[in-house]
């Protein structure tokens, strides 16, 4: 099973402070790596989303503008499988900075950890992150990009175990909200 599991923490609706990756190879997660961010907002910051993830101006005031680690990132992303946990959230994160940034979108596929672990646990008080982790032994430091990128990504190879599956296609439901997002902006 191969794909890429992806978090963003954000300073405002839509704009990032902090990004999340972690990428399952063979099964198995190889590598979690997580930036922050210079919000384009920047020094404002939500104090609801900061209360959150506890990310301060601080720690942002050096940190490079999400357009500086596009080169970094983009290979997480560019003809990757990507999973979020509530992915319409994380992928609204990607479209609206791409699109902030004047960046190509990158060619990839995406799904939801969340949709799936609704379609193959029926009936769990709960499906948060937080509390699947809690469930299934998952550690986990909430609110921080690298770590829920790296809860998410055991949460899908959890849901391949549960089911005896060893490739993203196989998992239930797939199909129904895989998508590509591909677009070129006009120069």
């Amino acid at each position: 099973m191969n794909f890429t599991a992806l978090d963003f923490e954000t300073a405002d609706n839509l704009i990032p402070c902090e990004i999340g990756v972690s990428v399952v190879r063979n099964g198995i997660v190889s590598v979690t790596r997580s930036w922050l961010i210079k919000p384009s907002c920047f020094p404002y910051m939500n104090y609801w989303h900061q209360r959150v993830h506890g990310i301060t101006n601080r720690e942002l005031e050096k940190a490079p503008s999400f357009a500086s680690l596009w080169d970094e990132l983009q290979p997480y992303f560019e003809g990757q499988t990507v999973v979020a946990h509530n992915a319409t959230f994380d992928m609204g994160v990607l479209r609206a900075t791409l699109d902030h940034y004047q960046i190509e979108y990158p060619a990839m596929n995406y799904f939801c950890s969340v949709r799936l672990s609704r379609r193959t646990w029926k009936g769990m008080p709960s499906y948060k992150l937080n509390e699947l982790c809690r469930t299934f032994g998952i550690g986990l430091n909430h609110h921080r990009a690298g770590s829920d990128a790296e809860a998410c990504a055991r949460i899908v190879l959890k849901v391949a175990e549960s089911l005896d599956v060893s490739t993203v296609s196989e998992l239930p439901g797939i199909h129904l909200f895989s998508e590509k997002i591909v677009r070129t902006i006009p120069k």
